[in-house]
């Protein structure tokens, strides 16, 4: 732990204190001693360690080192508590940020692999008592290729934050796209300033979100004409077509979805070209499963039918993974996306059914 109690019932940082003196533990009041060594970032260890469950003993130097920094940096600008006890859901975050005018922000500085109901229990405890939640993940994290649900888990306001304490490296991942069969690709920011951009106001934040419909619009529009941009659209229809058969070769295709088609006539490689051309992130599905899927829907609403628009999400949200947050925004693009295509109009809380994307003849 990076903080205890003198004997003037005062905190005090391990770097600033005094081994002639005597300190205790801020949860369990016992002893605790101060360890500092040419080879260890100063911190405090329980004399005895049975008995207290809020504080972990053992932390490591990557650790205790990004603790600081996430420390030094919030400080200059916020009123910072180290470790801060919280006794009503017996949980105990890295830091605690107390933002004047907005809700107070823990920060949780992950440097070792965390379970997913883990991970969800230390969430919800720590919203439970009205705060915000900020994950910066260490260099573990950092070296390797996340996949898209961990990333998910992670997220906050849509970025994905890392510190890596030997290089003394802040860095942020955001604007996340998927395309089918491809790698995750995400823009990145060096510097502590993205980080610090995440303790914007939600009214900010909201400014900076597409969430306007045209603007989403626009966005996916344009994101459509670039899906591969290392090739023409024709060869890109084809690699996905590709694929998808050998995926149904392999029997990595749910056979529901396919005897689904085959009964109304269709095939899985004869799916319509857009089902071929998303990049939506999010999903626990492929892109191509997506979509179909809303193909699929829309047919059964029928031309020149309308269905409301919550009825129809209502059945997609569930393929989505369930820590993503932002899927409201994928389906309203999405929307966007048919409606700009001339497949769907748009209108209040509804959509009317315009024409019916085609599959691919033989």
């Amino acid at each position: 732990m990076l903080l205890a109690i003198n004997s003037s019932n005062q905190y005090i940082f391990a770097n600033l204190a005094n081994r002639s003196e005597r300190y205790r533990c801020p949860a369990c009041k016992k002893p605790v001693v101060l360890r500092h060594g040419q080879q260890n970032v100063a911190h405090f260890a329980h004399q005895v360690q049975a008995g207290c469950h809020s504080f972990t003993e053992g932390e490591t130097i990557d650790h205790l080192l990004g603790k600081m920094a996430l420390y030094q940096h919030f400080a200059k600008d916020y009123r910072v508590v180290v470790e801060p006890v919280l006794s009503q859901i017996s949980q105990r975050p890295d830091l605690l940020v107390k933002r004047p005018r907005e809700t107070d922000l823990a920060i949780e500085y992950q440097c070792s692999p965390i379970g997913k109901k883990r991970l969800q229990e230390r969430n919800e405890g720590l919203k439970s008592l009205g705060l915000e939640v900020l994950w910066v993940l260490g260099p573990a994290y950092y070296q390797r290729r996340l996949s898209g649900e961990l990333t998910c888990r992670f997220l906050y306001g849509g970025r994905l934050f890392f510190y890596v304490p030997k290089q003394k490296r802040f860095d942020t991942r955001f604007n996340f796209s998927k395309t089918d069969f491809h790698k995750l690709q995400y823009e990145s920011q060096t510097g502590f300033a993205a980080i610090a951009a995440s303790l914007a106001s939600s009214a900010e934040k909201d400014k900076s979100d597409c969430s306007g419909r045209g603007t989403i619009k626009q966005s996916v529009v344009d994101q459509t004409k670039s899906v591969c941009p290392t090739s023409d659209l024709d060869q890109h229809l084809l690699y996905q077509r590709t694929k998808i058969t050998l995926l149904m070769v392999q029997g990595r295709v749910k056979v529901d979805l396919i005897n689904y088609l085959y009964e109304r006539g269709h095939r899985l490689d004869q799916i319509p070209d857009w089902c071929l051309l998303g990049q939506a992130f999010g999903l626990a599905v492929p892109n191509w499963h997506f979509r179909l899927v809303l193909v699929l829907l829309l047919e059964r609403v029928r031309l020149n039918h309308w269905i409301v628009e919550e009825r129809l999400s209502a059945r997609l949200r569930q393929y989505f993974y369930p820590s993503f947050q932002d899927h409201e925004k994928i389906l309203k693009a999405t929307y966007a996306d048919l409606a700009a295509s001339g497949v769907i109009c748009l209108q209040g809380n509804k959509i009317l059914v315009i024409k019916l994307l085609q599959f691919v003849a033989d």
